[in-house]
């Protein structure tokens, strides 16, 4: 009884050195995975810095709005991620979370998240609450992308 108690305890202490280091691996991994966004994706965390990309951009600009708690928007963000790369010629691409700048959620009428929203020229031209499939954002990107806000709307009517 006494060799079989020693051998568990072992196990134990064995078991509670290891696991923090296979999750400090999981940490690196994730660590690796969000620099690769951040390249394609920007951060905003304040209304200074939304205001000012707003007025000097003229492209599409796409927001994704998150929490790091949320399922779906965990499940959205690689999805979002390929879009990014695969249309940075037609739009920028920027994610805001919305627990550490509720205010910019505010701006945008935030009511449930993933929040996905399309700005053209200042103004919103399409949003997308929940997950969609990558089709449906790709649809909104093509049909503003190039066009003015008011060719951007008439194409949207269609979706």
């Amino acid at each position: 009884m006494k060799k079989t108690g020693t051998y568990f305890i072992s196990a134990m202490v064995a078991l509670f050195f290891l696991l923090p280091l296979n999750s400090c691996s999981k940490d690196n991994k994730q660590n690796k995975n969000n620099q690769s966004i951040s390249e394609e994706i920007k951060t905003i965390s304040s209304t200074d810095e939304l205001k000012s990309l707003l007025e000097n951009s003229d492209k599409l600009l796409i927001f994704d709005l998150y929490a790091d708690w949320c399922l779906p928007c965990k499940i959205l963000s690689p999805i979002f991620s390929s879009l990014a790369k695969e249309q940075k010629n037609n739009a920028e691409f920027y994610r805001i979370n919305v627990d550490k700048s509720p205010e910019l959620s505010y701006t945008f009428g935030v009511r449930g998240i993933p929040y996905v929203v399309f700005v053209k020229n200042r103004e919103i031209v399409y949003s997308l609450t929940g997950v969609n499939p990558k089709e449906s954002y790709e649809k909104v990107i093509t049909s503003c992308g190039d066009a003015t806000n008011e060719l951007c709307m008439e194409r949207l009517k269609d979706l």
